[in-house]
């Protein structure tokens, strides 16, 4: 077998007979037969999460024949170091054609390595090693000098340089604590446990099937959105069991802080203010007949948009008190999706390479550390920014204008976007976690994709129960029902676990507002006090309503402005002239009293107003609230989209339950 590229003698005959020896035997299988590719050499970057190393008192005491190392800081920027790797060992690339499926026999050795220091010892990974780890098909394992596993690594992005194929690339992964790691520090309920991101990049060996660099998504075809086409990404929960990652889909603390952040130092076993930053794994399957475009922002115009087009993944977290309130106490920014890897989770599906279109069939996932916007080499991969720079039903991306590109010149500004590990994360109160609202409360993760064409956005959201927990100054969070046949993990919105729309239950109701700037949807319950009063509840759930303005000199994508971008700005009940009423309540996604919606009870209705820079803008819920002596009847509810500087509020209607006069036509007819 001739290498691809020129080698000393003894260098080229290891690696051939370490080929010769090791390769499994291809077989044929639906999608071609299975062989085996080299990799060796290059370099490792490790990035540790700061906060996670002062939460286990871990620290680096040494870090020896390092290439680069940037030390990390807690609340700011993640710890993080290079090693380059030794030309003495090779890792074999398993492979199905194109497509990688697995990681298999060998190891990439290096002479350089950490020294970690813990209260009880320390532990040596001078002349650490990269191997596959034997629990997960694309997992590797740290080991020692010894063999020993010290970490795991997974969720991996995966593939070869875009440049050419002569460079194999591991990286995005979930670090965590391998089983000798959480024992050595007598924490064997940390085996698993993250706490950074691993990359690597290799020389590779391949054969004829990347002889030449493959399209976007290797040798894979599909047609792009068009009428008469499905397309679909449905979000998937990936287990260790049955999937590829090697570990789990979950959720996870990252950090907590007080404020000011990220200034204000790590919360403490007695703070109830401080900020809590959560995030997750996750991953997805293209269930569509086209394939959906994933280009990396500030890359050149690609089709089928002549754009930088790509998903967007949001995520929020709700909390149900014991009395069966809703709030929505966990808002993150955007995620601005860049890379897929196309797994074929089924033999004999998928069958692509990684690259920048998802195609049917086709898999990918994103690590928790990837999501929490650090890579492993140090930088800060800038994906994260706010909401407001995304139209949600279409998936535009006003670039022009961001956070990364102020000038509108098409490139990324030097210095932008986020400056700490708490810029654009999901910031989430202590207090809301903590008793008295902690108690006997449910708390549910929520999280999905916005992407463009697609045709079901419910498949394409989902979330799961968790459990909060403080132990002295550490967050961490449990998954509710985790290993029961439901897995933990539901497809849909968290509002249709508050109240099921296809079986609402007595006196509530839960349906949607189709417009044609966007989706929501209201959920009702009225509950019988006694004595003749009703509570009546209005969750107002904005999933991708967006009125907004674009600048007329930046109207033409990739280098859209958007001026102005609101949800809906007022809510109205029907009430009867002569019903009672009584604490009222507003619930928005923040504890700030200061930007509540104002309540008037004028013509003939309770009415709810946003203040300036509080609409009700995309991905959020507020909760709107009070009590009545009118019972429940059918009740026509008005919903008001925000206003901006060239155009007027939109009214819209739709019919629930309230405490409705007899005669709601002059109340419809100013929304209709």
């Amino acid at each position: 077998m001739k290498p691809v590229r020129t080698w000393g003698a003894g260098i080229a005959f290891a690696l051939a007979s370490a080929f010769a020896i090791a390769a499994p035997a291809p077989r044929s299988t639906a999608d071609g037969p299975e062989g085996a590719w080299l990799a060796w050499g290059g370099q490792a970057s490790f990035g540790f999460n700061p906060d996670a190393l002062v939460a286990l008192d871990l620290r680096v005491a040494s870090a020896s024949m390092a290439s680069a190392r940037a030390a990390g800081v807690p609340g700011r920027r993640y710890d993080t170091t290079t090693f380059p790797a030794l030309d003495a060992g090779t890792l074999e690339v398993i492979h199905r054609g194109p497509a990688i499926v697995a990681i298999g026999g060998g190891e990439l050795r290096f002479a350089g390595g950490f020294v970690l220091a813990h209260p009880g010892g320390s532990i040596d990974l001078r002349g650490f090693a990269l191997r596959a780890d034997p629990a997960a098909r694309l997992g590797i394992a740290v080991v020692d000098a010894s063999g020993r596993a010290w970490f795991t690594a997974d969720h991996a992005h995966y593939g070869f340089d875009e440049q050419g194929p002569g460079t194999f690339s591991m990286y995005n992964m979930n670090l965590r604590l391998a089983r000798a790691f959480a024992e050595a520090l007598g924490r064997p309920d940390l085996v698993g446990h993250p706490v950074g991101t691993l990359e690597f990049r290799a020389q590779a060996q391949i054969g004829r099937e990347m002889a030449q660099p493959l399209p976007d998504g290797g040798v894979c075809s599909a047609p792009f959105p068009e009428a008469g086409l499905v397309t679909d990404i449905a979000l998937i929960y990936d287990d260790a069991a049955g999937g590829w990652t090697g570990h789990d889909d979950s959720v996870y603390v990252r950090r907590c802080g007080l404020p000011p952040l990220p200034g204000g130092g790590a919360c403490t076993s007695s703070s109830t203010n401080g900020k809590v930053v959560i995030d997750q794994d996750s991953s997805l399957r293209n269930v569509g007949d086209t394939g959906v475009a994933w280009y990396q922002k500030f890359t050149s115009p690609s089709p089928p948009y002549g754009n930088d087009q790509h998903p967007y993944l949001i995520w929020n977290l709700y909390r149900i008190d014991a009395d069966g309130r809703i709030k929505q106490i966990g808002v993150s920014a955007v995620k601005h999706a860049f890379l897929t890897i196309n797994w074929a989770h089924v033999p004999g599906e998928c069958g692509c390479a990684e690259g920048h279109v998802i195609y049917p069939t086709c898999e990918d996932t994103y690590s928790l550390s990837n999501n929490d916007n650090s890579s492993s080499g140090g930088s800060q991969q800038q994906n994260l920014a706010p909401r407001s720079e995304v139209v949600p039903s279409t998936a535009v991306w006003g670039r022009c204008g961001s956070v990364w590109d102020a000038n509108c010149d098409g490139h990324m500004d030097s210095g932008s976007g986020a400056q700490n590990l708490y810029d654009y994360r999901m910031l989430v109160d202590e207090s809301d976690m903590l008793a008295p609202l902690a108690t006997g409360a449910r708390y549910f993760f929520e999280y999905w994709y916005i992407v463009r064409d697609d045709e079901n956005i419910y498949n394409t959201m989902g979330y799961r129960e968790i459990q909060p927990n403080k132990s002295g100054a550490n967050w961490q969070v449990s998954l509710v029902g985790a290993g029961q046949p439901d897995h933990d993990f539901f497809l849909g919105p968290v509002v249709d676990r508050w109240v099921d729309p296809q079986a609402p239950g007595a006196n509530a109701m839960n349906r949607e507002l189709s417009t044609p700037l966007g989706r929501a949807r209201i959920a009702m319950k009225a509950t019988d006090l006694g004595g003749g009063q009703w509570r009546y509840e209005y969750a107002v759930m904005n999933f991708d309503y967006a009125h907004v303005l674009i600048d007329p000199a930046h109207a033409t994508e990739p280098n859209v402005k958007l001026l102005e971008n609101h949800g809906f700005a007022r809510f109205r009940v029907p009430l009867p002239a002569n019903a009672s009423v009584s604490a009222p309540r507003f619930d928005d996604a923040d504890n700030d009293s200061g930007n509540d919606w104002s309540l008037s009870g004028a013509g003939g209705a309770l009415t709810w107003s946003a203040p300036a820079g509080n609409t009700l803008d995309w991905g959020r819920l507020y909760h709107f609230e009070f009590v009545s002596d009118a019972p429940p009847a059918a009740a026509t509810l008005g919903l008001t989209g925000a206003a901006t500087a060239t155009e007027a509020e939109i009214g819209y209607a739709l019919d629930l339950l309230g405490p409705a006069t007899v005669d709601d036509t002059i109340f419809r007819n100013g929304f209709d």
